[in-house]
């Protein structure tokens, strides 16, 4: 009873479950990188922290001194401190901009978002400025007052219609697509943005998540697809191309041929690996597919990226079609190891006790399917359901 249940939860949720993780990864692909730097020792951070707070004790009015102090705790992320300097430094400037953005960001980030949307009012009042709109949009949206924060981000855009301005209104639309107009404005100004900014894959890649979330699938795996030819070297866009392109089966050749290129030009990320794996898995068929090369690039994902449970869970199910019961069993029980969450991990796992008459551990797994399935049935899940 319990598995046939299981599976038309699973058959339900598939396609949601999907969008939600690749929903989840589109914000990364908007933020700023900082260039690789060697990370400085702890015992070099402890000693410039020392200097600027004795130098701070010593000048307490030199904006210079206190500032450093204030972008000291900015850089490593230390929120508060950062804000409780940056106050006085923001002081010492009579209200210098770029000192009071930054007073506002690490105030953000500690958490006091009432007094951050106070910060940016006040500047704004003095300049209207795209820059403060876009994080005024950021601090509401944390705020959770959604409609506010979608007017901010519109602002910014306004203002300054940049690649980035434009990508962070998308992004934050198709975020609330429950809202009225939100999907269908997020669509169209990623696809405005596409037509001002032709040569940046992050803006494809928001078209293809957005018309995803549409249900224009056809159109989405293209326009992703559009993305990995732009930039070659950029592998983000693969990875939204990888978690996407099951739904299209009109371009899974497209699609192969891409993900076969990324794991041949780059044999030592996880992702393409696993991907490419998984395709191979999707397309070949019951008689037509090559498990051995399956089964090796599942191994080499989960040997680059160990704790990632999806490539011990897809393993599982590949040693599951050999009937190799207990090495399926060991994969499924790494992958909710990892994330006890994971529901078709716990879902096979029960099958897979049936069928080698481990009666006791299939009722506990048949058990904790039964409670993520309660838990689920109003929350829909936060994974990539891999079958």
């Amino acid at each position: 009873m319990i598995r046939g249940q299981a599976s038309r939860f699973l058959g339900q949720r598939i396609q949601f479950v999907g969008f939600a993780t690749i929903l989840c990864m589109l914000p990364l692909i908007g933020r700023q990188v900082a260039l690789p730097q060697p990370p400085p020792s702890a015992k070099n951070s402890a000693e410039e922290e020392r200097s600027l707070l004795q130098a701070a004790s010593r000048e307490p009015t030199n904006l210079q001194v206190v500032g450093s102090l204030g972008e000291y705790y900015l850089r490593n992320e230390k929120w508060n401190e950062s804000a409780r300097w940056l106050a006085k430094a923001y002081a010492l400037s009579s209200g210098d901009e770029s000192v009071g953005y930054d007073l506002a960001y690490a105030t953000m980030q500690a958490g006091d978002l009432d007094s951050a949307k106070r910060q940016i009012e006040k500047m704004l009042a003095q300049t209207d400025n795209a820059k403060l709109h876009d994080l005024l949009g950021e601090v509401d949206d944390r705020r959770a007052d959604y409609v506010t924060a979608a007017r901010e981000y519109h602002r910014a855009a306004e203002i300054d219609p940049s690649e980035s301005n434009i990508f962070d209104l998308g992004t934050f639309l198709l975020q609330h697509q429950k809202y009225v107009g939100f999907l269908e404005d997020s669509i169209k100004f990623f696809r405005y943005g596409v037509a001002q900014f032709p040569h940046s894959s992050r803006m494809m890649v928001g078209l293809g998540v957005a018309l995803y979330a549409a249900n224009e699938y056809d159109e989405a795996v293209r326009v992703l697809c559009e993305a990995v030819d732009l930039d070659p070297k950029d592998r983000r866009p693969i990875q939204f191309l990888g978690r996407a392109s099951r739904v299209s089966p009109a371009l899974a050749e497209e699609v192969d041929r891409r993900l076969k290129d990324f794991a041949e030009r780059y044999p030592e990320n996880a992702a393409t690996n696993y991907f490419y794996a998984l395709s191979l898995w999707k397309r070949g068929g019951d008689e037509g597919r090559d498990l051995d090369e399956i089964g090796r690039l599942l191994h080499k994902a989960e040997s680059l990226s160990p704790g990632w449970y999806e490539p011990h869970y897809q393993l599982g199910v590949l040693y599951e079609s050999q009937k190799l019961y207990p090495d399926a069993i060991h994969e499924m029980s790494r992958a909710v190891k990892i994330d006890p969450d994971f529901f078709p991990a716990h879902f096979r796992l029960a099958v897979l006790y049936n069928k080698t008459g481990q009666r006791a551990q299939a009722a506990a797994e048949a058990s904790i399917v039964r409670r993520l399935k309660e838990r689920d049935s109003d929350n829909a899940p936060g994974h990539d359901v891999t079958q």
